[in-house]
């Protein structure tokens, strides 16, 4: 059902991506609106392959958070992954008696969980228990592969610490910027592809995105920062006004002082005056 989900969702993409199509601003967003639209279509139940291998993606890989996991990360252009295919599949059949889930990633399909999981060399292999991620750096073969679960050899192996978890926020965003890089690469072959248009036109293009990207974000930091800490002539002008307010304050309360000595003095003369006549 999914891999017939998948061909009609290709189907349509063709069918909106034809050379033939007129250039307009619904064009230009076409690669966004098919991203949107092949997840919304993808399940996000896990897929199992013929030899028991999941395919793990951006849409289910959270269940990898629950039991016990060996996932792969994997690309069809690395030789290396291609020699640990057999061995893995053979895992995968070891595993089931276990109640170990094996899965794969392809990571030019899923650049996200390759940053999620801040994979840097093929292939990569994890272990996964509870949530606690392990990287996997023994032999590869099924029955070493069979032996660390066995054997609970992962129990040796430190974690992966908090900030460097696949669900912590930090590594968050570093799947959102592998999933960006790969919408600016299907962006830019869909311009220069099926658009015709030139690949300077397309650097062009990205080029004066970044640069009003750069500008709004520029604009929005420093008024979030003159907010925040405002300017020396800001505070300048504040301090002078309250050293005036203070000013005023002050010559207020010498003037009811000066008011209230002035009615005070007639009647101590008038006291001095009344003592002074018996003497007298």
């Amino acid at each position: 059902m999914a891999q017939l989900k998948t061909k009609r969702s290709c189907k349509l993409l063709c069918q909106t991506n034809s050379p033939s199509c007129k250039l307009s601003c619904s064009q230009l967003f076409q690669p966004l609106l098919s991203i949107i639209l092949v997840s919304s279509i993808a399940s996000s139940a896990v897929v199992e392959t013929e030899a028991g291998v999941l395919t793990i993606t951006d849409a289910n890989w959270t269940v990898t958070m629950d039991g016990e996991w060996m996932i792969k990360f994997v690309a069809p252009w690395c030789p290396a992954c291609a020699q640990l295919k057999e061995q893995w599949e053979r895992f995968s059949s070891l595993a089931a008696a276990m109640g170990v889930s094996v899965g794969e990633v392809d990571v030019t399909e899923q650049p996200g969980l390759s940053g999620r999981f801040l994979v840097t060399t093929l292939p990569t292999i994890f272990h996964v228990k509870e949530g606690s991620v392990r990287r996997y750096v023994s032999v590869r073969e099924a029955e070493e592969f069979h032996a660390y679960v066995s054997n609970r050899r992962w129990e040796e192996v430190e974690p992966l610490p908090s900030w460097k978890s696949p669900t912590s926020p930090l590594m968050s965003c570093m799947a959102g910027l592998f999933r960006l890089s790969l919408w600016i690469r299907w962006t830019h072959g869909y311009l220069t592809g099926d658009l015709g248009m030139p690949v300077w036109g397309s650097y062009l293009s990205f080029a004066m995105a970044t640069l009003v990207t750069g500008l709004l974000m520029g604009l929005v930091l420093v008024l979030v920062a003159d907010c925040l800490c405002p300017s020396r002539q800001k505070r300048k002008e504040e301090r002078a006004g309250v050293c005036v307010s203070m000013a005023e304050k002050r010559q207020a309360s010498e003037t009811d002082e000066g008011e209230g000595s002035n009615e005070e003095e007639p009647e101590t003369l008038r006291q001095r005056r009344g003592q002074a006549k018996p003497t007298s």
